[in-house]
């Protein structure tokens, strides 16, 4: 008997070969979201991080593979899908997104299955496949620009050992140093010493050496917050973290202006990611910065999984 699933205004119903699924997976979290051909919602699901790593591409399979069929229950509908997209975080290597997307394929999750990067999920959420500038400050940073040509350009994205530059792990990271700083006494008394310890569950500075060496590139960046928070209540350490951080988002932006000539009025930006989506604690810089540099702000969130979604069922018809 033929799965069916009501369509995302409860009226009538979806067959089972008439729904895609998108997923965007960072090295945080992952999201899937299930869809009918109009990119109406029928169901959504959160599963673990999504990041692909080159060394082990299968636990990105497994998770992305947990999160579509979780997502498949929220809507009502019986796998394989007709067609399968998922944005993933460390997708720029070839040979490990092509390891990823045969795995997903072998799963039996979908007809059609590609994979590509976070970025293009959201790009593709925000522009559709127009031109546009997408600025990534979440775990990782990246900038990326489609211009009217339709060339890309990609600044940052080199991962946590060579770059992430103004990222909320990298703003983690440097709140962490600042309190060891100032255990040693070369750094200012901070208010992150405290909130950072009572935050990880630890009771001096040097039990952070064992922690910071265990966790995960997620937790470190989920630091990123109340680095900023400590930052806007008046902390001077925390604001030199977080001013340094925009510096270095700015320096992306710029570098992407400069190499992607050809726009036509002011080119657009839309900011992606836990630090900058509207509403966050340093949106409102970084709308700002955007438009000193005499860029135009997307209007309204950027939701990377349902641009995967639009992707999905793209990927399908072609």
């Amino acid at each position: 008997m033929e799965s069916v699933a009501r369509d995302g205004d409860g009226r009538g119903e979806v067959s089972a070969r008439d729904w895609w699924v998108g997923v965007d997976g960072g090295g945080t979290r992952s999201r899937a979201l299930v869809g009918d051909a109009r990119g109406r919602e029928l169901g959504a699901a959160d599963g673990g991080p999504g990041l692909i790593d080159p060394a082990d591409p299968d636990r990105a399979v497994a998770s992305v593979a947990a999160v579509v069929r979780a997502a498949a229950v929220a809507a009502n509908v019986t796998l394989p899908a007709r067609g399968l997209w998922a944005g993933l975080a460390g997708a720029g290597q070839a040979r490990a997104r092509e390891a990823v997307e045969a795995g997903l394929r072998e799963a039996g999750l979908a007809h059609q299955v590609a994979v590509g990067s976070d970025v293009e999920a959201a790009h593709a959420d925000a522009f559709g496949d127009g031109p546009g500038i997408l600025c990534v400050v979440g775990t990782g940073s990246s900038v990326r620009a489609v211009t009217p040509g339709g060339k890309v350009v990609q600044v940052g994205g080199w991962g946590h050992l060579l770059g992430d530059e103004g990222s909320g792990y990298r703003i983690g990271l440097d709140g962490l140093r600042a309190v060891m700083r100032t255990s040693d006494g070369r750094e200012p008394r901070t208010s992150l010493s405290e909130v950072l310890q009572e935050a990880i569950g630890v009771n001096a500075p040097r039990d952070l050496v064992g922690w910071a060496a265990r966790t995960g590139k997620g937790e470190i960046a989920a630091l990123s917050v109340l680095v900023a928070g400590e930052a806007r209540a008046g902390d001077t350490v925390a604001a030199r973290i977080v001013h340094r951080a925009l510096g270095a988002i700015r320096l992306h932006l710029e570098a992407v202006l400069e190499r992607s000539p050809g726009w036509k009025g002011r080119p657009v930006v839309a900011f992606v990611g836990g630090l900058v989506r509207e509403g966050s604690v340093l949106s409102e810089a970084a709308s700002e910065m955007a438009a000193g540099l005499g860029c135009g702000v997307h209007p309204g969130p950027v939701i990377p999984e349902r641009g995967a979604l639009k992707n999905a069922i793209r990927t399908a018809r072609d």
